[in-house]
């Protein structure tokens, strides 16, 4: 269930703590995973999960936004906070004295936010001008358009930052309900990584955690479906952007790492066939990948290019006839370059602490376990030419959705 030397604890109210010392390491990385984001909104809270990990900032515990930020920069530490569609992230680095004090500030973001109301009407601004930023960034406003078109009248197809309609209504008490609920601590996971004993962690911990009363949390959400739309939006840029969108698998499927693999052979990197073809042979796009986008109950399997207005039509169709003789005829030689970048990015990423933090906290978040280097290194390393031809057969024999964005005399394919 847990590697050699760590340390899991089950507190009464749910929340499960993961110590992993690093022996030999001065500094550590605490990760607070919870399974909640975007995805567990209604359309009338579109938003309210980003909007609560930006407030409880705003002040909590017996501290206000500035001392929040002195606490852990003055011990020359970094605290940090993401927001996806299942999951809220918090994550604090340091040196290991530092430890007692990053517990603290985390437990009170999560469980005891102020979420003052004039704090509250201030930063529904910021976060209007943070929706303002990335419908301005052509290659980020792309990825909500395709979304939008995969998952039509669903939570995962909003925008994870919402809209000034839906963090309006807003107030204080709502939303502390919405944090209660979606803060439970029986979904969250923290794993702390690094120069730590698991007796000092949980002696820390205990005060902080112990008291906090359990509470029910949201249901699960609406089994994602996947649908097949298509979203084009022309404005007075220079460069076209191109998303294509299938359905995929999720993460405990164990067809993942075959996936994984296949995509880092189509856009993963200067070697893969999309960046070959469609840069280093045509000229036809600057900036091409493919990337994989796994939930708890389905995924995405998606491709990104930045191209030349007129280049769009020929583009796309090269990146289909391309994902389809993958998918008929991948060669020994790309698989086996995959499966060497897959297994020494999972190496590297394993001597660090913040990269251990995270991965654990996600594997015993998603699995209720964490996997050792080796059980993931033999599945990397059984991955079949057939499996390739599998996987991507799932991938290439769908209409799939896609989004295209850039300028007025960009043509379009037919």
């Amino acid at each position: 269930m847990i590697l050699d030397g760590q340390r899991l604890y089950t507190f009464d109210n749910g929340l499960r703590l993961l110590v992993d010392p690093m022996p030999g390491v001065k500094t550590f990385a605490l990760n607070a995973l919870i399974h909640g984001g975007a995805r567990f909104e209604t359309e009338a809270q579109s938003g309210w999960a980003h909007l609560l990990e930006h407030m409880v900032f705003k002040g909590a515990g017996g501290r206000d936004a500035r001392a929040l930020a002195e606490a852990i920069e003055h011990k020359g530490g970094s605290i940090n906070a993401s927001t996806g569609y299942e999951h809220t992230r918090f994550e604090v680095r340091g040196l290991s004295s530092l430890l007692p004090l990053a517990l603290e500030i985390v437990t009170d973001l999560m469980f005891r936010p102020q979420l003052d109301r004039t704090e509250l009407q201030r930063e529904k601004k910021v976060i209007a001008q943070e929706i303002l930023e990335a419908f301005d960034t052509p290659d980020d406003h792309v990825f909500d358009l395709l979304q939008t078109a995969m998952f039509q009248d669903q939570a995962l197809g909003r925008p994870i930052l919402g809209s000034r309609k839906s963090l309006n209504p807003a107030k204080p008490e709502p939303l502390r309900d919405f944090a209660g609920t979606l803060y439970a601590p029986h979904r969250i996971v923290i794993c702390i990584s690094g120069g730590v004993t698991a007796e000092e962690v949980f002696a820390a911990a205990k005060p902080l955690i112990g008291p906090v009363a359990p509470h029910a949390g949201f249901a699960a959400p609406d089994v994602l479906r996947f649908t097949p739309g298509h979203a084009v939006q022309k404005r007075r840029i220079e460069q076209a952007n191109l998303t294509l969108g299938f359905d995929a698998i999720g993460r405990t499927d164990p067809d993942i790492i075959p996936l994984r693999l296949f995509g880092e052979i189509l856009g993963g990197g200067m070697a893969s066939r999309l960046f070959q073809e469609a840069r280093e042979a045509r000229g036809l796009a600057y900036a091409i990948d493919s990337y994989t986008t796994p939930y708890r109950d389905g995924g995405v399997f998606g491709v990104y290019a930045g191209c030349a207005p007129k280049d769009v039509a020929p583009l796309s169709e090269l990146i289909r006839r391309v994902l389809t003789e993958l998918a008929a005829d991948p060669k020994p030689s790309e698989l086996e370059r995959a499966k060497a970048q897959f297994t020494t990015s999972l190496f590297l990423n394993f001597e660090g602490a913040g990269s251990r933090a995270a991965a654990f906290a996600s594997q015993m978040s998603v699995f209720d376990k964490v996997f050792t280097l080796d059980e993931v290194a033999v599945d990397i390393a059984a991955v079949t030419r057939d499996d390739l031809v599998r996987v991507g057969g799932a991938v290439a024999s769908q209409p799939g959705a896609s989004a295209l964005l850039g300028p007025k005399t960009m043509t379009l394919a037919a």
